[in-house]
């Protein structure tokens, strides 16, 4: 007696986006708005404060930001996965840490001292009052 195999085919499953924090998109809105008004120019050689934040304590898919400034205004970029910390812009006045993105987005609103709420961050804080100012700046 012959038996009747049927063949089932597997393909890998399409990847999907990933899921973003809805904090990110205005973040990022808040951040290139400040950019545009007060651009910071060149930032190597030049930044004043340099602000790294990992956005990481959230359960949505989110950036890591290199915000700095110089003596012309304020420049931000997303920073890649796996970017290396000897990699990062340097400037007299340093800070970073871990974020929630809703808390950057609270502290670039000015409802926040910090965008540390529900992180941790460290460095001087001068640089967190320093780049929120030129997020207020006309």
């Amino acid at each position: 007696m012959r038996r009747v195999y049927r063949v089932v085919m597997f393909r890998l499953r399409p990847k999907h986006e990933p899921v973003w924090d809805p904090a990110v998109a205005e973040v990022e809105a808040l951040l290139d708005a400040a950019a545009r008004r007060h651009p910071a120019g060149e930032w190597e050689g030049r930044a004043r404060h340099a602000l790294s934040i990992c956005a990481c304590i959230t359960p949505d898919h989110a950036p890591s930001w290199l915000i700095v400034d110089t003596d012309d205004g304020l420049g931000w970029e997303r920073l890649p996965d796996g970017f290396p910390d000897e990699a990062l812009v340097r400037a007299p006045l340093e800070a970073g840490g871990h974020a929630d993105p809703s808390d950057v987005l609270a502290w670039l609103r000015g409802d926040a001292l910090d965008p540390w709420a529900t992180g941790d961050g460290d460095g001087d804080p001068e640089v967190v009052e320093a780049l929120r100012r030129w997020v207020d700046a006309d």
